[in-house]
């Protein structure tokens, strides 16, 4: 049977580390030794479906589907920049988009303020506004609709509603994050770039191993987030050397 690349359900990217080892694990096993990353914040493996769907649904995990929307939150919600903490509302949108079926090829997004999920156009989207509402994009376009945080979840996934006020241009899309970042806590996020999205096993084991919150993000890279200063550098050094780059001009992650 030729390898399949079979999609792992990571809510909004997010990933313990638990969860890290155990797709490590997988991808020694059946996925050639590599986990590939998508532009969905998503991972792949590559190989027999049944055996890794077995494997996954063992582990507490399971494969995505095609009635499943994609999620899709900026990665750094809630640590820096943004008009607001998404981590709430991701919770809540997540728990939505595993009970309620969608068309297919569907993705749902939640942008913080900063334009970097609505500049990707998802099918909808809600974006954070400097007055505490949301603006719903469709498309990558404003709808004119505003809602209350709490109305959030439905607009994304209700039935649309006509505009509450007149569409507005979508902020621009920023560089996608990489290299060192600091939070305003005073704690480190590392963002690290995967050449051709792949995510070797043997580094995903040493992610793991720093047993911190690592996101995938839609750019195909992985943020390894609330490290002190001193964790920080020690990872750098190690991981740097394995494949993981810190370096946003690099010429490998063009």
């Amino acid at each position: 049977m030729a390898d399949t690349a079979v999609d792992v359900h990571l809510p909004a990217g997010h990933l313990t580390s638990p969860q890290i080892q155990v797709l490590a694990e997988l991808a020694h096993t059946h996925g050639g030794g590599e986990l590939h990353l998508t532009a969905h914040a998503q991972l792949q493996v590559r190989g027999d479906p049944a055996a890794i769907a077995a494997a996954l649904v063992s582990a507490g995990l399971t494969v995505d589907v095609p009635t499943r929307a994609r999620l899709l939150v900026s990665p750094l919600s809630g640590r820096i920049g943004g008009h607001r903490d998404l981590r709430e509302l991701t919770a809540t949108v997540g728990a939505r988009v595993v009970e309620q079926p969608v068309p297919a090829g569907t993705v749902v997004g939640l942008d913080d303020g900063t334009g970097d999920i609505v500049a990707l156009a998802p099918t909808v989207a809600v974006l954070a506004r400097p007055d505490g509402r949301f603006a719903v994009i469709r498309d990558g376009a404003d709808t004119g609709v505003r809602v209350d945080p709490a109305d959030a979840a439905d607009a994304l996934l209700g039935p649309p509603t006509g505009p509450t006020g007149d569409p507005e241009p979508v902020p621009a899309g920023p560089r996608p994050p990489i290299g060192w970042l600091d939070q305003p806590d005073g704690a480190v996020t590392l963002a690290g770039g995967l050449p051709g999205g792949i995510l070797p096993a043997r580094l995903a084991e040493f992610l793991a191993a720093v047993d911190r919150p690592v996101i995938v993000t839609p750019w195909r890279s992985v943020l390894l987030c609330d490290l002190d200063e001193w964790t920080a550098e020690q990872v750098v050094r190690v991981l740097a050397p394995m494949g993981l780059v810190f370096d946003a001009d690099s010429p490998h992650l063009r």
